[in-house]
């Protein structure tokens, strides 16, 4: 076995890729989140070293608090990941609850998307690979929950 050198932009692309892959099998959702979620750390501080917002700085603004005030990068990020539930996959804490109850299907789609944000953010990023999961999200996914045509005008319809 020989010992090789990469970027931190090529593990995230790596693990993005992989996690694409067991999304639009359905071979392992579980583990896409998890793989999501790790190349989304490297990708969002990829971002950040280009002087740019990451994907959780977008979000935080727009979640000024009644003061005002931007939550801080962390809180955003840590309630994100918790709503994902991408550390609860990774880490078993004291005191965590032995079972874990998440819609599979939803976490991991977002979780890619998540990291997908990050990822087209950096110049170096593949269009291929994007082009190809937005086509598999136009074929796949319902258009009437999702903004499958990435319309900036799309609103999602109530729940029922």
């Amino acid at each position: 076995m020989s010992v090789g050198q990469y970027t931190r932009f090529q593990l995230a692309h790596s693990q993005l890729d992989a996690a694409i892959g067991l999304y639009v099998t359905n071979r392992d959702r579980l583990s896409a989140i998890t793989l999501a979620g790790a190349a989304d750390v490297l990708l969002s501080q990829l971002v950040l070293r280009t002087g740019k917002p990451n994907f959780t700085d977008r979000l935080a603004e727009k979640d000024v608090t009644s003061e005002g005030t931007v939550p801080p990068r962390e809180v955003v990020g840590q309630k994100v990941n918790d709503t994902l539930h991408i550390n609860q996959l990774k880490h078993f804490d004291d005191g965590a609850e032995e079972v874990i109850e998440l819609d599979v299907d939803e976490c991991a789609l977002a979780a890619i998307l998540k990291a997908l944000a990050n990822y087209v953010d950096l110049p170096e990023h593949d269009k291929n690979l994007v082009l190809a999961f937005k086509l598999w999200i136009r074929e796949n996914l319902d258009p009437k929950k999702y903004n499958v045509n990435c319309d900036s005008n799309w609103t999602a319809p109530p729940e029922a």
